[in-house]
């Protein structure tokens, strides 16, 4: 019996739609308003993201972990993912909510003056897992997103439970 289910299992493709299940999108305001000025295309085409560690241990030094993102005119009014494996690797098992963002607009890395300064202070996921045969996937029931130091969650989940990837607005303050 054990055979036969081996063979059944290793046969079946597993189809999880969990691509997006942790993700935070970033969508950069390109069009603006009176209360919030657009971003230009031009400012996007270099974004750096920097992450560190929530709660590092004893062990771990308290380094942040860079990457500039080079986008082209059109990537640059694409959404910004950030997700467990991107753009950053996964340090061991560790995923996105376990770390802080900032993002920041600037010409370099090492640049004093950013044109914008945006923060995730924490990302929080509730995850359920299901398990249908020979597959399991996971679904996340919550995921709420801090940012720039406000008390009051935005709320990520996608609204059909199909793990889709949800936008967060980012909007440049006057």
């Amino acid at each position: 019996m054990t055979t036969a289910l081996a063979a059944c299992c290793g046969s079946t493709a597993c189809d999880c739609n969990d691509t997006f299940a942790d993700a935070v999108g970033l969508r950069f305001d390109t069009l603006g308003t009176s209360s919030s000025p657009a971003f230009k295309v031009s400012e996007l085409r270099t974004v750096f993201l920097v992450r560190r560690l929530l709660r590092p241990d004893a062990q771990q030094l308290l380094l942040a972990d860079t990457v500039q993102l080079e986008r082209t005119t059109l990537q640059a009014r694409q959404p910004l993912i950030l997700n467990n494996t991107t753009p950053f690797s996964q340090a061991g098992n560790r995923k996105l909510d376990q770390y802080a963002y900032r993002v920041y607009l600037a010409p370099t890395r090492t640049a004093k003056i950013h044109s914008f300064d945006y923060a995730i202070d924490s990302v929080q996921l509730t995850t359920e897992y299901q398990a249908d045969g020979c597959c399991t996937c996971f679904n996340n029931t919550r995921k709420l997103v801090y940012v720039n130091g406000s008390a009051s969650p935005i709320n990520l989940k996608d609204a059909d439970g199909e793990n889709g990837l949800v936008e967060l607005n980012v909007l440049r303050k006057p």
